[in-house]
């Protein structure tokens, strides 16, 4: 994995390493965003593109007007009851009989 390296000017400005520019594709003026994790790690990554490029990339169905707040969850209600009924179902399957039934019950 290349490492890059850089020094902090006075004002707490970083200029990135002309390699790391190219590599990237950032292009003067781009945001640059940092994140930094919680074991003290700092990444970054430059914003060198919009989503409306990758239009013609993800095959979706457009649907006009968008999905409703009431439709995502009456959606969400449907997975969730789908899921719990098929872990009971399973629950159901795995206990043999004469057994008695699951603690899932």
């Amino acid at each position: 994995m290349p490492t890059y390296r850089t020094k902090v000017g006075p004002d707490g400005q970083i200029a990135l390493p002309e390699a790391l520019v190219e590599r990237l594709g950032i292009r003067e003026g781009a945001d640059v965003e940092f994140f930094l994790t919680l074991d003290g790690d700092v990444f970054f990554h430059a914003i060198t593109g919009m989503a409306k490029g990758w239009k013609d990339l993800f095959p979706t169905e457009i649907r006009s007007p968008p999905f409703s707040i009431r439709e995502m969850d009456e959606g969400m209600v449907e997975g969730l009851v789908e899921d719990d009924e098929r872990i009971r179902r399973e629950a159901a399957a795995s206990v043999a009989p004469g057994k008695g039934r699951s603690a899932a019950e």
